[in-house]
């Protein structure tokens, strides 16, 4: 399951903007110290636009996320590529509680997707766009699916 920011916070469509997000939601002094680099270079990787000079590499964003264990970029990356990937990471330890915890992320994201393609269907017109939030609304609800299975299969006594 990916990182995110804050629960129930929406992926920022351009991975640029999800960069930000990340860095600043660790901390950009805190985050510069621990890569390494100058605040400033930090502050204006996060602020860059199409013009500068100082964009994240690919490099950037690899440090960035494995610094922070924020998958926001990468999740931006898959909706930008209508893509989706969920956490391989194994989970030794597997309480009630976070199972119920995905069980209810499994639903939450369920009616996410119903309530995009809702609201796409409203107007009785059907476009890209919509499609579009429907789509990233469903990969979450796969995600958030194979993620559960994933945990559960840890509970499997063999």
């Amino acid at each position: 399951m990916s990182n995110k920011l804050a629960a129930g916070a929406p992926i920022p469509a351009n991975p640029q903007d999800a960069f930000h997000d990340a860095v600043h939601g660790y901390g950009v002094k805190a985050l510069a110290a621990l890569l390494v680099m100058k605040p400033g270079t930090l502050y204006n990787k996060c602020d860059a636009d199409d013009d500068s000079h100082n964009q994240p590499t690919l490099r950037d964003i690899v440090r960035v996320t494995r610094a922070t264990g924020n998958m926001v970029i990468l999740d931006s990356l898959d909706r930008m590529f209508n893509r989706a990937a969920y956490d391989l990471t194994p989970c030794l330890q597997i309480s009630d509680e976070a199972l119920l915890e995905l069980l209810c992320k499994v639903n939450s994201e369920n009616g996410a997707m119903h309530a995009a393609l809702t609201k796409g269907l409203a107007d009785g017109k059907f476009t890209q766009t919509e499609m579009r939030a429907v789509r990233g609304e469903a990969f979450e609800l796969i995600t958030a699916v194979l993620t559960f299975l994933q945990r559960l299969e840890g509970l499997v006594d063999d």
